[in-house]
C-alpha cells in the first residue's frame, strides 16, 4: 500500500463523489456521515490488510500476536489465568483454548495448574514468547507509524482524541 504525498490528496476522492451523488439524488437527508463512516471503514480495510501483511511477513498472525501481547502487558511475570486472558483478548474459551495449545507447542508460553485449584489454569509467557512479541510488537509499531506518517503531530493527537470519542459511544454507551 502507497500513501499519496499531501499534494496529491487534494480534490474529491470516491467517498465525496458518493456523498454528492446522494445529495444531488435526495437533498432533504444530511448524508454527511458518509464522508466519515465510509472513510473509516475503508481505512480499516486498508490498516488490516497492511497489518496481517506485516504480521505474515514476520511469521506470526493476528491471533498469535493478540494472545502473546495481552500477556506481555500484563506486566512481569507475564502470567494470567486462562480466564483472566480470555476475558483480557475477547476470545470465547474454546478459541484461547486452540490458541494456547498452539502456542505451548511452539515454546511460547507453558501452562501449570494452580496448585490449590486444579481447575483454574495459570498461563505464562517463556523468554521465546517475550522475545518474539518485543521483536513483533517493536516492528509492527514502527511500521504502522509510518503508515500515519502523512499525518502531523498536532492532528495526530486531534484525531486520537476524536476517534476516542466516537469509539466510546460504542464500547461504553452509558458513560455519556
Amino acid at each position: 500500500m502507497s500513501i499519496e504525498a499531501p499534494s496529491e490528496l487534494a480534490g474529491d476522492d470516491g467517498i465525496d463523489r458518493v456523498e454528492q451523488a446522494w445529495v444531488r439524488e435526495r437533498p432533504g437527508i444530511d448524508v454527511s456521515s458518509v464522508g466519515i463512516v465510509s472513510r473509516i471503514w475503508r481505512i480499516a480495510r486498508y490498516l488490516e490488510r497492511a497489518r496481517s501483511q506485516r504480521l505474515a511477513e514476520l511469521g506470526t498472525d493476528h491471533a498469535t500476536l493478540e494472545v502473546l501481547a495481552v500477556l506481555r502487558r500484563s506486566g512481569k511475570p507475564y502470567r494470567m489465568t486462562a480466564g483472566q486472558l480470555t476475558e483480557a483478548a475477547l476470545i470465547t474459551p474454546g478459541g484461547i483454548s486452540n490458541r494456547l495449545d498452539r502456542l505451548e507447542r511452539g515454546g511460547m508460553l507453558k501452562r501449570s495448574f494452580h496448585p490449590k485449584d486444579r481447575r483454574r489454569v495459570d498461563v505464562q509467557l517463556t523468554r521465546k514468547g517475550v522475545q518474539l512479541v518485543d521483536e513483533v510488537v517493536s516492528d509492527l509499531m514502527d511500521h504502522e507509524s509510518r503508515l500515519l506518517a502523512l499525518i502531523g503531530a498536532s492532528d495526530h493527537a486531534e484525531l486520537r482524541r476524536l476517534l476516542k470519542v466516537l469509539l466510546a459511544q460504542f464500547e461504553d454507551p452509558g458513560n455519556d
